[in-house]
């Protein structure tokens, strides 16, 4: 009987000629140019629902790019390296997981390979010069950054196509995108102020990065907008351990706080232990808040309140800026400073 039988798979009885760019244009209902554009990273000329449909129909029928091909019509890798230093790989980072998955995501949509490379302790910068000889990669992604970045001035003096995660300096390429940390840190304190809590301390871990920075003066900044102040003792910044027996000392204190915030979700998945070795209910005796919004939010319990770091947009983002300056050269676009969203668990 007609049609009795399932349904073919999208792109599966195309016979044996292989899913071609026409294909995918037909699919998402736009031109072979458009998809072009995709593959290749010219965003200026699509719009974020235009992605989407051509990305989809990419993979609903199966499409695989003539990798090969394009290589050889372009003289290009189809690569973007991503750097990570050697500290990231030492211990299990939620959030560097997070933005890894997200970057190799954003790239593949792209049709291009991240490939991800760290440096030896004694050299940073070795390894940078080595790709940039045997033309291993067409751009090189940063994160971690430091606004003053040897790398990225490595890369801008050598011409290389880059982006960073995280501020430059102003006489280096503004090739960067990052979030706005003290507009993050205002939205979480109005939402504690508004539900009565007038008790706080901040905790985070110690280092001279702007951000670390940066989420802690956005906290006080709007703390003493809202009439509130600290005492010394509930403003702390340190390693793991030292965050842990601080949050310890403040729970079990005379005057404990209502609301402890934190500079990360890391942070505040520490200060949640603590909080319920001590039998305390996490969400009405004490509220704990995080900053990211990633993997290590969402596995504790509860659930983490926290700014979320939209890295998903972020990752796009790089990975565009890297593709235009491949095809078209050194821009002078300037950063990119994007908004963090507030996500609600049960921790506040």
């Amino acid at each position: 009987m007609r049609g009795s039988g399932p349904a073919p798979r999208a792109g599966a009885d195309r016979g044996r000629r292989r899913v071609g760019i026409v294909d995918v244009a037909a699919a998402a209902g736009v031109s072979r140019q458009t998809v072009s554009n995709v593959l290749n990273g010219r965003d200026e000329y699509y719009s974020a629902a235009t992605h989407e449909k051509v990305t989809s129909a990419m993979r609903a029928l199966g499409y695989q790019p003539n990798r090969a091909a394009q290589t050889l019509r372009s003289r290009r890798t189809m690569q973007i390296g991503y750097h990570i230093f050697g500290e990231q790989l030492d211990r299990a980072q939620g959030f560097t997981l997070h933005f890894l998955l997200a970057l190799v995501k954003a790239g593949s949509d792209v049709d291009h390979q991240v490939l991800v490379f760290t440096h030896h302790r004694d050299d940073p910068l070795g390894v940078f010069k080595d790709l940039v000889a045997r033309h291993a990669v067409d751009a090189v992604i940063l994160s971690e950054s430091s606004v003053d970045d040897e790398r990225a001035r490595f890369l801008a003096d050598s011409t290389i196509p880059f982006a960073s995660f995280g501020r430059l300096s102003p006489d280096l390429p503004q090739h960067w995108v990052d979030v706005d940390n003290v507009a993050g840190m205002r939205e979480v304190v109005d939402v504690l102020v508004a539900e009565g809590h007038q008790r706080f301390a901040y905790l985070g871990t110690d280092g001279d990065q702007y951000w670390k920075a940066e989420r802690q003066d956005g906290f006080l900044q709007r703390l003493s907008h809202h009439g509130l102040r600290l005492p010394k003792a509930s403003l702390f910044r340190g390693s793991d351990q030292d965050v842990r027996r601080r949050a310890h000392r403040l729970l079990t204190g005379k005057n404990p706080p209502s609301a402890i915030v934190t500079g990360s979700d890391a942070v505040a998945a520490v200060v949640l232990s603590v909080a319920q070795s001590l039998g305390l209910r996490v969400g009405s005796d004490v509220a704990i808040t995080g900053f990211d919004g990633g993997a290590v939010g969402l596995v504790t319990e509860p659930i983490l309140t926290s700014a979320r770091i939209p890295v998903e947009r972020i990752s796009r983002e790089l990975v565009a800026r890297c593709l235009r300056q491949v095809e078209h050269g050194h821009d002078d676009e300037p950063g990119l400073l994007l908004p963090t969203e507030l996500v609600r668990g049960g921790s506040a």
